[in-house]
């Protein structure tokens, strides 16, 4: 018996090619659903309500009859409202206060700040830019609850437009 010698056909470096190409293509596609990252979720609107609840529900319980505070709020408005104040709750009523007099957009001497905000302010400022769906941020006080520190950054946002609001040398002047 004599072995004939294959014949070398023509087809059997295409079909090799192809199926080196098939097998590419079908590694590129799984490698796609396997490596590509999923865009990162915001937290849950719910998750930064119910903390927001639990830190008011702090606040209220431990709320002192009277104390004191120093806001500074950072945004792109008039002189007047980014000066820090003092503001002064004693037993219902409050006040707010410059440490001296600063000179208004209008060139008046003013002593107390426009449009003066309480914590009480900061906790609806909070709900309302999580209501809105605006990326907020917001650090709370670990022992009373009351917001320290807020970044409200509006959608869309040019970079003039982010509004900081921090509560700081808080100092409670009587207990209750």
């Amino acid at each position: 018996m004599t072995r004939r010698k294959p014949l070398a056909g023509i087809y059997q470096l295409t079909t090799f090619l192809a199926l080196a190409l098939l097998l590419l293509i079908l590694f590129i596609s799984a490698a796609y659903f396997f490596l590509i990252p999923a865009p990162e979720e915001p937290p849950g609107q719910g998750d930064v309500l119910a903390e927001l609840a639990a830190s008011r529900s702090a606040w209220e319980s431990g709320r002192p009859v009277a104390f004191r505070y120093v806001v500074d709020r950072d945004c792109y408005c008039d002189p007047e409202y980014v000066e820090p104040y003092i503001a002064t709750e004693e037993g219902g009523g409050k006040s707010a206060a410059f440490t001296i007099e600063i000179e208004s957009a209008s060139g008046e001497f003013i002593s107390a700040p426009p449009g003066a905000v309480w914590i009480d302010d900061l906790f609806d400022l909070i709900e309302q830019s999580i209501r809105e769906e605006k990326a907020i941020e917001v650090e709370y006080d670990q022992n009373l609850g009351f917001p320290v520190s807020i970044v409200v950054h509006p959608d869309p946002a040019p970079p003039d437009s982010v509004y900081r609001v921090e509560v700081r040398d808080f100092e409670i002047t009587e207990y209750r």
